[in-house]
């Protein structure tokens, strides 16, 4: 680790601390003597596959946009909450490559325990779905 002031290599770690998603570490150099806080975080390169057969890269964001489409007006943590259970279960498939329709059902899967309006809102759009009947059916599910 390089230190910020001097760019000496060599500091050594004074205290650590787990957070929910990272760790942060307290760090003094060895030759300034100067102290400072790293953070670390694990990176997964996952990638999603479209429907259309474009790649893009994860990220949670755009999950966190649609759930906050689907539920309106709900606190923050409730949507990042959400996001981040859908997440971790994209990364027990242990894969790179995922299709967006497996995060859309888990996306479906999590909506459907915490506002089945939302759920609902979520899965006309998901489903696309233009056919009255067919969204007759998907509201009987839920019931």
């Amino acid at each position: 680790m390089l230190c910020p002031f001097c760019s000496h290599t060599e500091t050594k770690v004074l205290e650590s601390r787990q957070t929910a998603s990272e760790m942060r570490r307290r760090r003094e150099c060895h030759d300034c003597q100067n102290r400072f806080t790293t953070y670390e975080t694990a990176v997964f390169k996952l990638s999603v596959i479209k429907k259309d057969g474009r790649i893009q890269p994860f990220t949670s964001e755009k999950i966190e946009q649609s759930v906050f489409k689907a539920c309106g007006k709900v606190d923050e943590k409730e949507i990042s909450n959400i996001a981040q259970k859908v997440e971790r279960s994209v990364l027990l498939k242990k894969k790179h490559m995922i299709p967006s329709k497996l995060i859309g059902k888990h996306v479906m899967r999590e909506l459907k325990k915490f506002d089945k309006i939302a759920y609902f809102r979520y899965a006309s759009v998901y489903k696309s779905i233009e056919d009255p009947k067919v969204l007759e059916k998907e509201l009987q599910q839920i019931v």
